[in-house]
Formats: structure tokens, C-alpha cells, sequence
């Protein structure tokens, strides 16, 4: 009967098509690791960068967005024509897969924002580009835009150079005997290019009567370097090359144009100059920029340490402008009015003037996966993230961050606050069990040792407000443990094993009496939190990642990696009913305050609302790049948090109830 009903379930799914659309209400991310991804827009009115496999256009006052979907795996690079045509964006992928490079059209992108549409990529498709083994290293557009060069990886190597209208490659060349890592086009020329990488920089020539790349290597002398960006001034005369040493390289372009292998160079590219101070951890950017009362070419600096400086044409630093930044810089854009915006590779965004002065950050937000949400009980304000180093608090109302709470070189894998909020208690990765004052961040306990190796989930038992309370905690060797929390010390009250995998999730009922355990064995165990013992246990061929209680207590639903969410007899712990939860892995659960709804998330990176008692979708959204790894309700049911394997962070606004109630209705009539 159950599989009949199964069958029947997933045959009335797969024919609804017309579910509510999610609306994103806003969304804090940003792929700050990538070298040169963060792009004003030639008009200044727009920012574009990455986020995992999205690229983002952003209206800098509006803070509108829209997302290009088209990528299977994380943007590697991305760049914006000079004429604000295009953007183009390359991938990574997988070892001998060919990584794709899109164009994309950023005048339908500028529409798309200002009409609301959230998910542009269909509409501003160009074109998809198909060379390059594994990575796309950079990329970048002639000075009319007709042109598009694209670097390979260390699996490729390879620079090609693309016909953007008709998406044809005129020619490529292997651009040099070890790994070659950035590119960039002369300014007035479209038959030039210039690349540098490991101890290597060249000047391209194009002949595109053949078509033909001619390179021919810079004069270094007994300079070796690891040149790692480019920039070339307005005149074409001098390109400068940041390095991981840490010092900018000055060299003078010209060469002779492609002639015949009898006849001699006579003007070959050489290296003129060499900044004397060393920056700290490299310069990953440098930008050209004129000094419009004396005419001359400053060179703009982005270090490794988050240093930002200018360098004279002497190649000497201008003390008199310097700023500094949390993180490496790994991007720097002007906009016309001359202000400068910054992103670094901890995913922070700045805004500054052109003499390096007025820093302020506009957007913070985590580097890694995030692995769990937590609301404070009653608290639709805030919201607590967990991810690699650090826990951070959020106001969502302005999204923005409250307070970090970082412990370097540790991952917190789960957290969640007390009734009371007086703590915020979290797992790591490293075995231990610690909670914060939520307010200051301070340490208020740690338990040492409270798993053998990582804390994967904790749920807290009892009103913190009354003393000894109750912490539950599973680790990933499969042990359930209870902890007494009293005002001077923590005290292991009981350690039960009987899961033989990672205990994914618990939860605890409402007059915690007793608490649900979901396993990667594929059971879940029902324990007695006043004996200790297991009530009882139900079993599925799936990895369980989450499970929910409903408010009256009769039930639970699951999710795991079978796709499915499962409904459980909270009594007898036999299945009731089966619904085909998504397309790829269930991630997370959570049920509203009277049961009528809840909503899913997994690795198809769509959140669900569903309607428990039929187990219908009502509204589906479509926001995440990759794996979203958990969702979590407001407290007062207007909104949904959501949060990815990029660092991302979405928040939705949740439909009214009877707009889900009449789609459900709508629904459910249609197949009677």
C-alpha cells in the first residue's frame, strides 16, 4: 500500500508545474577568492561578481540583483567589456572535462534587474564556449570588444582567441612551457596581447589573415618571477606585472610586428624597472590608473597582507595613500566617478576614493560552506550562521553582521541558542563542545573532549534559565551524549551508543522528556531523556540528514539521501508515507509552529514549501548556485533562511498562507 501510494505521489508531482515562486527578499555572498572577479560597470551603476556558479549583476543604489545561472561548477574568472556589451565568465571543472566559457549579455542582465527577475541566465545568454581542460584561468576582451581571449589551466595551458559574434576560435597557441596564469589585451590595439606566469611574460602578436599567434618572450635578464596580474597603461607603452615575491614589475611592450623566421628582432619587449619595496604575501592585483593633474601613470597596488598602496612611474610607493583591509586583495575596480571597490579573498567588499581614504565596508560574509542556521527562540531578527573559523550573528532585517565569533583553524559544524539566549551553543570539528555569551562573543564554557572526533549536531534539553540544564550532543563515531550544564561546571550524565554512523541530527520534544537521532547508518532512534534508554527505532536504506517532530508530537518526517522525505508514526515508528523529496540529496527540515507547512532543502539547490498533510510542493525557490545545506523559518513564519556550500546566504520571503492554502487547493482539484 505504501509503495502504491508512492508511485501515486510521485506520478501527481512530477505532473504540477505550477507552483508559487519563492521571492528573494536579499542575499549576502560573494566569491571574494577569485583573482579580478569583482567588476564595476563601464557606467558605474553596476557591480557585477561571482558567486559559486552564478554570476551576479548588482544595481549599486537599488541593491537590485539578478543572478546568470548557466555554469555546472564554481566561475573561475569574469570580466566586463569596455563598452559594457558583455560579461564574459569562465569555470572549473572536473579533470579532463572541458571547462565552458559563457558570454553573456549585460544589456538584458541591466533589464532584467530593473524588472525584478532574479534568475536571468536563459535571457542573457549569448553564447557557451567549449576548449579548455578543467579550468578557465582568465580571460578578457579585445579593445572593441570583437575579440575574446581565454587562458587555460595547468591541465591546458592554452590561449585562444575567440570570435565573439559568430563564437568562433581563430586561433590558439600554447602560451608557454610551464603554467600561465593571467592575460590582458592592449588598450588601443586589438592584435596584441600580453600574458605572464611562471617565470614567463610574453607579447602576443595576431595575424588574422591566417589566423596566427606569433608570442615573443619579455627580456627579464636574471630576473625569475611568478607573475600572477597584468596591467597595461592607457598609451600601450609600459604593462606592469604583479608578482608573489611581492614586487611590481615594470616592462616596456613594443615589439616588432610578426615577420619572416630570416628576418632579426629588432625591438623585443623588455623589462625596465622593478619596484624596490616588497609587499607582504605577493601583489595579487595591480591597476593602472592616470593621475589626471599631472598626466602621468600611477600604478594602484593589491597585496596579499590587505595593503593597498599606489606606486609613482619612479616605481616607488607614494606613502601619503595607503589603506588596509581584511584579507588578501584579490579585486579592484574604479568606477568613472573615480571611487574604487575592493573585494578580498575572505569575501569582504569595500567601497574607497580614488586617494585611498573613506574605507567602509559594504558587505561581509562567510569564505566556506556553511554548515548550520539557528534562530533565537522568538527572535525573527536575528539569525546565528556556523561555518569554517567562525560563528557569525546577523541582523535580517538590515543583513548585516552583528558579531563574529572566529576560532581559527577549526570548523563549527552545528550550533544553536538556548531558550533563554543567554547561550550560543556550538559543535567543531575538533571534538568540542563550546558556547558563547551571545552578546559579546566571549567564551562562557567549553567541554572538552565531548565526542573522539567531531561534534555533528547539539540540541538543547530543558529552560536554561534554571539550573542544571541539559546539552545533547552527537558525534560523528555515532555516540549520543547528555551533558548537565550547571553555573560552575559540565558533567557527562550519559553516553548512549547504538548508531554506527555520524548522528546527522537531533531534536527534542517540547516537554523534553524525550529526543529524535538521525544517523548516516540509516536509522533513527527515539531515546528516553529520564531513563536513558531507547524508546524505539525505525530503519531506511538512506543516509538520514534531518528530522523534524510535527507540533502535535504523532508524527516526524525525514530526509536523507534517497531524495525522499519520509513520515514516521511517532508511537510505533512505521513509515506512513513517502514523498519524492527532490532530484538529488535532502539536506534539511523544518516545520512551522502549527504543521500545516514545512519546507526542505538538499544538494538540488531548490528550497520547497510543502503542505504536510497532502505532501505537496506549493512553492518552490531559486536562488543557490550549488548544495544548500540548510533552511530554517523565522520564528514568526515570514521568512526563510537559507544558506549554501559557497558561503551564501538567502533570505526569502515566505508566501501568505492562504496564497499557499488556494495553490494547494488549486492543486488538488485539478486531480481529483
Amino acid at each position: 500500500l505504501l509503495d502504491s501510494y508512492c508511485h501515486y505521489h510521485i506520478a501527481l508531482v512530477n505532473t504540477v508545474m505550477s507552483t508559487l515562486d519563492l521571492k528573494i527578499n536579499s542575499v549576502i555572498g560573494f566569491s571574494g577568492q577569485v583573482m579580478g572577479a569583482l567588476n564595476y560597470s563601464p557606467c558605474g551603476q553596476y557591480v557585477v561578481y561571482p558567486l559559486g556558479s552564478f554570476c551576479v549583476v548588482k544595481h549599486v543604489k537599488s541593491q537590485r540583483e539578478a543572478f546568470l545561472d548557466g555554469h555546472t561548477n564554481s566561475v573561475s574568472c569574469l570580466k566586463v567589456s569596455s563598452d559594457g556589451a558583455y560579461i564574459a565568465s569562465g569555470q572549473t571543472n572536473f579533470v579532463g572535462v572541458k571547462a565552458d566559457v559563457i558570454v553573456w549579455d549585460f544589456a538584458e542582465a541591466k533589464r532584467c534587474v530593473q524588472s525584478g527577475v532574479v534568475m536571468a541566465g536563459e535571457q542573457c545568454f549569448v553564447r557557451r564556449l567549449k576548449q579548455h581542460l578543467s579550468l578557465v584561468q582568465d580571460l578578457g576582451f579585445s579593445c572593441n570588444n570583437d575579440y575574446l581571449c581565454t587562458l587555460g589551466g595547468q591541465d591546458d595551458n592554452a590561449l585562444v582567441v575567440w570570435h565573439i559574434d559568430s563564437g568562433e576560435a581563430l586561433c590558439g597557441s600554447p602560451a608557454g612551457a610551464d603554467s600561465t596564469l593571467c592575460c590582458a589585451w592592449l588598450n588601443g590595439r586589438n592584435d596584441r596581447i600580453v600574458t605572464g606566469g611562471y617565470y614567463s611574460c610574453k607579447v602576443w602578436q595576431i595575424d588574422y589573415s591566417l589566423p596566427k599567434l606569433s608570442a615573443m618572450e619579455v627580456k627579464m635578464g636574471a630576473l625569475r618571477r611568478v607573475f600572477g596580474s597584468i596591467s597595461i597603461d592607457s598609451n600601450d607603452q609600459f604593462g606592469y606585472f604583479g608578482t608573489q615575491t611581492g614586487d611590481v614589475v615594470k616592462v616596456k611592450i613594443a615589439r616588432n610586428d610578426i615577420s619572416s623566421p630570416n628576418d632579426p628582432d629588432t625591438t623585443r619587449p623588455t623589462m625596465v624597472g622593478c619596484s624596490k619595496e616588497r609587499f607582504p604575501k605577493g601583489v595579487n592585483v595591480v591597476r593602472c590608473v592616470q593621475n589626471k593633474s599631472t598626466g602621468n601613470t600611477n600604478v594602484l597596488v593589491g597585496a596579499g597582507d590587505g595593503s593597498i598602496t599606489y606606486l609613482n612611474p619612479a616605481m616607488n610607493v607614494v606613502k601619503s595613500c595607503k589603506a588596509n583591509v581584511t584579507g588578501a586583495v584579490t579585486s579592484i575596480s574604479l568606477n568613472p566617478a573615480g571611487d574604487l571597490v575592493v573585494g578580498t579573498a575572505l569575501c569582504n567588499k569595500y567601497t574607497m576614493k580614488a586617494d585611498l581614504t573613506g574605507s567602509e565596508l559594504i558587505m561581509s560574509c562567510h569564505c566556506g560552506p556553511i554548515n548550520d542556521i539557528a534562530f533565537p527562540d522568538g527572535c525573527p531578527d536575528l539569525v546565528v550562521t556556523s561555518s569554517t573559523g567562525d560563528i557569525r550573528i546577523w541582523n535580517v532585517r538590515v543583513r548585516q553582521e552583528l558579531l563574529r565569533i572566529q576560532v581559527p583553524n577549526l570548523t563549527c559544524t552545528c550550533c544553536t541558542v538556548s531558550p533563554t539566549g543567554s547561550a550560543l551553543v556550538s559543535g567543531w570539528n575538533d571534538g568540542r563542545i563550546r558556547a558563547f555569551f551571545p552578546e559579546t562573543g566571549r567564551m562562557k564554557f567549553v567541554i572538552p573532549d565531548a565526542h573522539a572526533e567531531t561534534v555533528t549536531s547539539v540540541a538543547i534539553c530543558d529552560n536554561d534559565s534554571q539550573s542544571p540544564w541539559r546539552i545533547i550532543s552527537g558525534g560523528s563515531e555515532g555516540k549520543v551524549r547528555i551533558w548537565n550544564v550547571s553555573s560552575s561546571h559540565q558533567s557527562l550524565v550519559a553516553s548512549l551508543k547504538e548508531h554506527r554512523g555520524p548522528v546527522n541530527c537531533i531534536k527534542v520534544n517540547k516537554d523534553s522528556t524525550q529526543c529524535i537521532s538521525a544517523s548516516s547508518d540509516g536509522s533513527c532512534i527515539v531515546w528516553d531523556l529520564e531513563r536513558y534508554v531507547r524508546i524505539t527505532a525505525f530503519f531506511d536504506a538512506t543516509i538520514f540528514k534531518s528530522v523534524v517532530y510535527h507540533p502535535d508530537e504523532s508524527q516526524m518526517i525525514t530526509c536523507g539521501s534517497n531524495h525522499k522525505i519520509t513520515y514516521w508514526d511517532a508511537v510505533d515508528g512505521q513509515a506512513i508515507r513517502v514523498v519524492e523529496g527532490g532530484d538529488d540529496i535532502m539536506r534539511n527540515l523544518d516545520i512551522d509552529s502549527e504543521g500545516e507547512f514545512f519546507i526542505s532543502c538538499g544538494h538540488d539547490a531548490l528550497v520547497k514549501v510543502w503542505h504536510y498533510d497532502d505532501g505537496i510542493p506549493a512553492a518552490v525557490g531559486r536562488g543557490h548556485s550549488g548544495a544548500i545545506a540548510a533552511a530554517k523559518l523565522s520564528p514568526d513564519g515570514s521568512q526563510i533562511v537559507t544558506c549554501g556550500e559557497h558561503g551564501d546566504i538567502i533570505f526569502w520571503d515566505m508566501p501568505p498562507l492562504h496564497q499557499l492554502r488556494d495553490k494547494i487547493d488549486e492543486v488538488m482539484g485539478g486531480h481529483k
